[in-house]
């Protein structure tokens, strides 16, 4: 017999809670994955994909559906909600927002492969076991497969944290974007504009100036060196690099890159912010025992 969790935190207010029980009946054929539509689910077990998503772990898999979920705009943060699928609910509050595809949070256990529902049991976004998407991030995924990017990151305060000066000019580290579309810049809005736009739109951006860049599709471990041909795991392992390159420098698959100019580097972020900061570098990559120097932008 499959177990039946029910778990209502104790807050203020404790014992007026709404009651979820309608709507664990209704999203009661909820089991591994999401149908979102009569033909396709979702899910976060990366298997069988017809389009996989890295940076949220979405799959989208071919499926035979007679119920299907239609998502519906997020509720508002301290909201009650909960997470459903067959047999197990777990009831709290929305917590924490999550932008630049981060999940958000509950303030309890977002079951992995679950419908997220408010209190009038509406999907309003679907679980990964750590957190949830949001139905804009699920509906966007859904139709495009794919997310916006301008090749800027920010933080959450819309200080730069890296760009690609190859795509964008004219920028410094820790500027600070004011502006997007006409909209004072804030995650939410670097989100709807941005992340969840389409290929080929262009965005005005202003900073210290005012410029206008055109939506790319995001690339999972992106950095400014695949415009030389060169492309890294999360490791810094090579993984496929130009042929022009490889046959200078002997170069092969699963050589790391450790040093930029003199400092050294052990994660995408960093290898992202120091390649925005010089205009002139040299990547120094170990392969087989031997460092190999590499000099680009010159």
């Amino acid at each position: 017999m499959k177990k039946f969790f029910l778990f209502f935190p104790l807050f203020l207010f404790a014992g007026l809670y709404p009651d979820f029980g309608v709507c664990l009946k209704k999203f009661s054929f909820i089991k591994n994955s999401i149908p979102v539509s009569p033909f396709q689910s979702i899910t976060f077990e990366k298997k069988n994909c017809v389009k996989y998503d890295p940076f949220t772990g979405m799959c989208l898999i071919n499926s035979k559906n007679r119920k299907t979920v239609k998502f519906t705009t997020s509720p508002k943060l301290a909201w009650w909600c909960a997470s459903v699928r067959k047999n197990e609910i777990y009831v709290g509050n929305y917590a924490k927002k999550g932008y630049f595809l981060n999940p958000d949070e509950l303030s309890v256990k977002s079951v992995k492969n679950s419908v997220i529902s408010d209190m009038f049991c509406r999907a309003v976004g679907i679980g990964n076991g750590r957190g949830f998407f949001r139905s804009e991030i699920v509906n966007h995924f859904i139709k495009y497969g794919y997310w916006g990017d301008v090749g800027i990151d920010v933080d959450e305060d819309m200080n730069i944290v890296s760009f690609d000066p190859f795509y964008v000019k004219g920028l410094r580290l820790n500027e600070k974007i004011k502006y997007i579309n006409g909209k004072k810049a804030t995650p939410l809005v670097f989100e709807k504009e941005i992340v969840l736009g389409k290929a080929g739109k262009k965005i005005k951006i202003t900073a210290n100036k005012t410029f206008y860049v055109t939506i790319r599709k995001k690339v999972y471990n992106y950095t400014p060196l695949e415009h030389y041909g060169i492309k890294v795991d999360k490791y810094l392992h090579i993984v496929s690099i130009s042929p022009k390159l490889k046959n200078r420098y002997f170069i092969s698959k699963g050589a790391k890159i450790y040093k930029v100019n003199s400092f050294k580097v052990s994660s995408v972020d960093q290898l992202k912010k120091l390649l925005s900061t010089y205009k002139n570098v040299t990547i120094s990559l170990i392969q087989d025992g031997i460092e190999i120097q590499i000099p680009l932008r010159k």
